[in-house]
């Protein structure tokens, strides 16, 4: 039961740190998606780092990510998520929760993402941080307090994308780092497994 709801966490549970390659060990290599891990300096659980070459193009990446209402279709283990406020085009606030197996409580989070793209150098970027207090909380679930995602994306030729992709999650709830940080590569390796398939459509 334990490695269970550890793998059920994984996908959210994760961290950037600087974007160099020191320190980083992969940990999972499959269909072209690379999952790397790293002891982070800020907390106890590890930083994730995904990388992969995908087919498709950085418009229908862009629109995959601000389709935040078919999170469930693609995100590991979303039960729900909605846009609470659409800032621009290209920024929203979301909230989004997270299924774990009993007797886990679910976890929620409050995400403000913001896109960029330069057209020039063909590079996106896209940034999500977490504000906690924008919902109140909700009963019988955790609200995450820490989260930050970073997305880096080159487009390239024949329709490619190349994805660098880093997650710093705390997920609260007192469960123990050193046995999430075991199983840490399956959330973000089934996610990004089904991005894959999502933008060859």
């Amino acid at each position: 039961m334990c490695i269970r709801i550890v793998v059920f966490l994984c996908f959210i549970f994760i961290s950037p740190q600087a974007h160099t390659q020191a320190g980083w060990h992969l940990t999972k290599e499959k269909s072209g998606i690379k999952i790397y891990t790293k002891k982070s300096e800020s907390s106890s659980f590890k930083s994730i780092k995904v990388e992969g070459v995908f087919e498709g193009s950085w418009q229908q990446l862009f629109n995959i990510l601000m389709d935040v209402n078919a999170q469930k279709q693609w995100v590991y283990r979303t039960k729900k998520s909605y846009v609470i406020k659409k800032i621009s085009r290209n920024e929203v606030l979301y909230y989004t929760e997270t299924s774990l197996p009993w007797p886990v409580n679910n976890r929620d989070a409050v995400v403000r993402m913001k896109i960029t793209y330069d057209s020039i150098r063909k590079v996106g970027s896209v940034l999500s941080l977490n504000e906690p207090n924008l919902v109140p909380v909700k009963s019988g679930l955790v609200r995450i307090q820490h989260y930050k995602a970073i997305w880096q994306v080159r487009s390239l030729e024949k329709n490619k994308i190349d994805v660098t992709y880093y997650l710093e999650v705390e997920p609260g709830g007192g469960l123990p780092a050193a046995v999430v940080n075991m199983f840490i590569s399956s959330g973000p390796y089934e996610t990004f497994s089904k991005l894959k398939e999502l933008l060859k459509k």
